[in-house]
């Protein structure tokens, strides 16, 4: 194997260390210190259904493997193993605090963190979704490219949520339709266009934000009929981004 294809053992360590981190995060609220993330953000009109957060048992279950796989073989299948290892790492490491910060209800700073997370996660799926390195097993790459996209697409979610939740505890109407649909609008478009550039590659990026855009349509249905349209719209047009997406990856092969 190259040496640029691999990379060196203290990063890899580190990763395995963040994903241990941030599965072991939530036993802090879980024991009783301090808040759970759901007690110390706002109830909103466009917050997803309780069961929708589940999906964070995936994301630890593949943070574990990715992070097992790094100090094995320290690889990501991918061009740019050292970057994306960097990446991924900040994302664990801000997932714990996020937490730690949830729990002693520190709102904005916990929006702050998910910010850089989210910008972190996006940074490796443009890496995950270029070549992969030839000269690794192809199962690295399609983990590296599953955990970063599932991540990534939850982070999209989170993001955007976390902020608006931000916004009514400073004082905005939590029952105000307005302010909410800019913000489900932002964060949409923001999905659609991720997706017209990766979705084709990294398929949990668009599927991951249509699982939480349900989780808003469950708690809207019946209630808040423009959100659950909005929601129902921007799964359409997902669908439709993601099947551009992989016509253009056809295309390209095509012409090789």
């Amino acid at each position: 194997m190259a040496a640029q294809t691999r990379v060196n053992t203290s990063l890899a360590i580190v990763a395995l260390v963040g994903a241990i981190a941030q599965i072991l995060a939530p036993v802090v609220p879980f024991a009783g210190i301090g808040a759970s993330p759901n007690e110390s953000t706002v109830d909103l009109l466009i917050t997803p259904a309780g069961y929708t957060f589940s999906i964070w048992s995936v994301i630890y279950l593949l943070s574990l493997v990715f992070g097992g796989m790094m100090v094995l073989t320290r690889s990501t299948g991918t061009g740019a193993p050292a970057r994306v290892t960097a990446d991924v790492s900040v994302a664990f490491f801000g997932a714990a605090v996020w937490i730690l910060l949830s729990a002693a209800e520190w709102r904005w700073i916990t929006s702050i963190v998910l910010t850089i997370m989210t910008v972190a996660l996006i940074d490796a799926a443009r890496i995950a979704a270029g070549p992969r390195d030839p000269d690794t097993p192809a199962w690295r790459a399609a983990l590296t490219r599953v955990l970063v996209g599932i991540y990534a697409g939850w982070a999209t979610a989170a993001v955007f949520q976390n902020w608006a939740s931000d916004v009514a505890a400073a004082g905005a109407d939590a029952d105000a339709l307005g302010w909410q649909i800019a913000i489900l609008l932002a964060a949409a478009v923001f999905a659609i266009i991720v997706t017209l550039f990766l979705g084709g590659v990294l398929i949990g990026y668009p599927l991951t934000v249509i699982w939480a855009l349900i989780g808003i349509i469950v708690t809207a249905a019946g209630e808040t009929p423009t959100v659950a349209a909005v929601c129902l719209a921007t799964i359409f047009v997902l669908v439709i981004a993601t099947g551009i997406s992989l016509y253009a990856i056809r295309l390209r092969a095509d012409n090789v």
